[in-house]
C-alpha cells in the first residue's frame, strides 16, 4: 500500500521540479548570454572611445605640425628668437602626443607614431642647424665682411693719403680701386636682399679686374716700398672675397635646409599623419562593425530567448495542468465515495495538498524569473541607446576636425589666400583643364616692392599688415571659381587666370599695380613714398609640345624679374 501510494507523489514531483527547473535554466542563460553581451559591447565601446581620443590627438598633432612650420617660416623670415623659442615649445607639445598616441596602441599604429617621431626629430634638428647657420651668416654679414671691406679700403686710402699730387696715374688708380670696392659692396648687399647668384658673378669679376689693376699699379711703380703696400692691398682683397664667398655659402645652405630639409620633413610628418588618421579610421570602422554584429547577435539571442520562454509558458502549463487535474480528479474520486459511504482508505488524501504547494511555489519562481528578463532586456536597450548616440556624436567631431584640419593645410595663415601646396595643386588642374579645352592659360606673378627695407623700418607687424592689404587687393580679380589668388612666397604672391589670352591678364596685372598704389600705404625707402609692386606677366597654349606647369611659372618668374631690374613699380609680360 505505501508504495502505490508513494509513486505517484514521486511522478508528479519530478514533473513539477524538471518543468520548473527548466524554465529556471533558460532564464539563467538568456541572463549569462545578455551579461556577456553587454560586457563585451562595453568593450567595443571602451575600445571605440579609446580610438575616438586617438584620432583627436592626431588631429591635434597634425595641427601642432602646421603651427611648427608657421613658427619656423616667422623664425625664418624675421630672425628673432621669439619664433624659435615657441617652436620649441610646439615641438615638445607634439612629441608628447605621439607619446600618449603610442601607448597601449595597436602594431600598426604605434609603427606610424615611431614613423612620425623619426620625421619629428629630423624637423628638430634641421631647424637647430638653420637656427646656427642663419646666427653665422648674421655675424659674417654684419661684422666678417663689413670689417674685411674697411681694411681693404682703408689700406687704400691710407696709401692714396701718402702719395704726392705728381703720381696722378697711381692716384687715379686707387680712386678706381675704391669705386670697385663700393661695387662690390653694393653687389654683395643687392645679392643678400635678392638672393641673385648673377651678384655674386659680378663680384667675383669687379675682384678679379680689381686684382689685375692691383698689379698693374705694382708693376709701374717706381718706390721699392710700395710692393709691400700692394701685396698687403692684395691680401686684404682676397680676404674680402673669401668672406663674402663663405658667407654665400652659408647663406646656399641655409636656404637648402628651410626649403628642402625642413618643408621634406614637414611634408612628411602630416602625411604620416594623414596616414594615422586613415588607420584610426578604419579601425573605429572595424569596431563600429563589431558592435554592430554583437549589438544584432544579442538582438537574436533575446528574440529567441522570448521565444523559448513562451513556448515553455505554453507547454509546461498544459503538462502541469495534466499533472494537477489527476491529483484534483483523485481528490473529487475520493469526496465522491466518502460522500457514497464507500472506503477511501486506499487513496492518499494528503496527496492533493502536497502537490498544490508545490505548484504554488513553481509559478512563484516563474514569475521571478520572467521579471528579471524584461529588467535585463530594458538595460540592454537603454545602454544600446547610450551607445548608438555617442557613436553619433564622436563621428560628427570626427569629420568638422578633419574639415579644419583640410583647411588649415591649404590656407596661408597670414594672408588668409591659398597657400603654395594649393597653389601647386590648382595650377596642375587648371592646365590640364586648359590642355583639354585648348583655351589659353595666364599667370600674374608679384612681388612686393622694398620689402625688407619696409619691415626694418616699419616693424615685422607693419610688414604683416602690409601683406595681408595687399591680399584683399588681389581677391578682388578672382571672380570665377577658376581662378586662384595665392601667396606664393614672403612678400610673392600669384593669381592663376583661366582662359585669360595676354590682355586680359595685362589688364588684371596693370589693375593690381594700380590698386596697391591707391593703398598709399607709407614707405619712405620707396622712389613714389608708397608701397608698390612689380608685376610679372606669362600665358600659355598648354597645346604646345612639350610645356609643363612648371614654364608657365618659369615664365612669369622671368618677366617679375624684368620688372624688377628695370626699375620696379610696372608690370612685364614675358611671352
Amino acid at each position: 500500500m505505501s508504495r502505490r501510494r508513494s509513486a505517484p507523489r514521486r511522478r508528479l514531483k519530478a514533473r513539477i521540479f524538471g518543468s520548473f527547473g527548466a524554465i529556471g535554466l533558460a532564464g539563467f542563460l538568456i541572463s549569462l548570454v545578455l551579461a556577456l553581451t553587454i560586457t563585451r559591447i562595453y568593450a567595443d565601446f571602451q575600445r571605440l572611445t579609446d580610438i575616438s581620443e586617438r584620432v583627436e590627438m592626431g588631429g591635434e598633432v597634425a595641427l601642432q605640425m602646421v603651427e611648427l612650420q608657421r613658427l619656423s617660416g616667422e623664425f625664418v623670415q624675421s630672425g628673432r628668437s621669439f619664433p624659435a623659442d615657441q617652436a620649441g615649445i610646439v615641438f615638445e607639445r607634439a612629441r608628447g602626443l605621439l607619446e600618449q598616441l603610442g601607448e597601449g596602441a595597436s602594431e600598426a599604429v604605434s609603427d606610424r607614431v615611431e614613423r612620425m617621431e623619426e620625421y619629428l626629430y629630423g624637423f628638430r634638428e634641421a631647424f637647430v642647424e638653420v637656427k646656427r647657420l642663419h646666427d653665422r651668416q648674421s655675424w659674417l654679414i654684419d661684422q666678417g665682411i663689413d670689417s674685411q671691406a674697411r681694411r681693404y679700403q682703408d689700406l687704400l686710402g691710407a696709401f692714396e693719403a701718402t702719395l704726392p699730387a705728381s703720381r696722378a696715374e697711381t692716384i687715379s688708380g686707387l680712386e678706381r680701386l675704391r669705386g670697385a670696392a663700393l661695387r662690390i659692396d653694393s653687389l654683395t648687399r643687392n645679392y643678400f636682399d635678392s638672393l641673385d647668384n648673377a651678384r655674386i658673378r659680378e663680384v667675383n669679376v669687379e675682384v678679379r679686374e680689381s686684382r689685375r689693376r692691383l698689379d698693374r699699379l705694382a708693376e709701374s711703380s717706381e718706390d721699392p716700398a710700395d710692393g709691400a703696400v700692394f701685396r698687403e692691398m692684395g691680401s686684404a682683397l682676397d680676404d674680402y672675397q673669401e668672406a663674402i664667398l663663405d658667407a654665400v655659402q652659408l647663406t646656399r645652405g641655409y636656404l637648402y635646409l628651410v626649403n628642402v630639409v625642413m618643408a621634406g620633413e614637414t611634408y612628411e610628418v602630416l602625411y604620416q599623419s594623414d596616414q594615422l588618421s586613415a588607420g584610426l579610421h578604419k579601425e573605429m570602422e572595424q569596431i563600429e562593425a563589431q558592435t554592430a554584429e554583437t549589438i544584432r547577435q544579442a538582438v537574436w539571442t533575446v528574440l529567441v530567448g522570448i521565444a523559448l520562454t513562451l513556448a515553455l509558458m505554453v507547454f509546461l502549463p498544459y503538462r502541469l495542468g495534466r499533472s494537477v487535474v489527476a491529483p484534483i480528479e483523485t481528490l473529487t474520486q475520493t469526496f465522491r465515495r466518502l460522500s457514497r459511504g464507500q472506503d477511501a482508505a486506499d487513496l492518499d488524501l494528503t496527496e492533493a495538498g502536497y502537490e498544490f504547494h508545490e505548484l504554488t511555489r513553481a509559478a512563484h519562481v516563474f514569475r521571478e524569473k520572467n521579471e528579471e528578463t524584461e529588467r535585463l532586456l530594458r538595460e540592454y536597450q537603454e545602454l544600446n541607446e547610450v551607445l548608438e548616440q555617442r557613436v553619433e556624436e564622436r563621428t560628427e567631431a570626427l569629420q568638422a576636425a578633419n574639415a579644419q584640419l583640410e583647411t588649415l593645410s591649404r590656407t596661408d595663415g597670414l594672408t588668409d589666400l591659398a597657400n603654395r601646396r594649393a597653389f601647386e595643386e590648382v595650377l596642375e588642374r587648371e592646365w590640364a583643364v586648359a590642355v583639354r579645352t585648348k583655351m589659353a592659360l595666364s599667370m600674374v606673378m608679384l612681388d612686393v616692392d622694398h620689402f625688407k627695407p619696409f619691415n626694418d623700418r616699419y616693424g615685422h607687424p607693419a610688414g604683416d599688415e602690409c601683406l595681408r592689404r595687399i591680399a584683399r587687393v588681389l581677391e578682388g580679380p578672382v571672380r570665377r571659381s577658376n581662378d586662384l589668388a595665392a601667396r606664393y612666397g614672403g612678400e610673392e604672391f600669384v593669381l592663376i587666370l583661366q582662359d585669360s589670352d595676354r590682355d586680359g591678364a595685362l589688364t588684371v596685372a596693370e589693375g593690381l599695380q594700380r590698386a596697391v598704389r591707391e593703398l598709399a600705404i607709407p614707405n619712405a625707402d620707396s622712389s613714389v613714398g608708397v608701397v608698390t609692386v612689380s608685376v610679372g606677366v606669362a600665358t600659355r597654349l598648354p597645346d604646345d609640345a612639350g610645356q609643363t606647369p612648371a614654364d608657365l611659372v618659369r615664365r612669369a618668374d622671368e618677366a617679375l624679374y624684368l620688372a624688377k631690374r628695370e626699375g620696379r613699380d610696372q608690370v612685364r609680360f614675358m611671352p
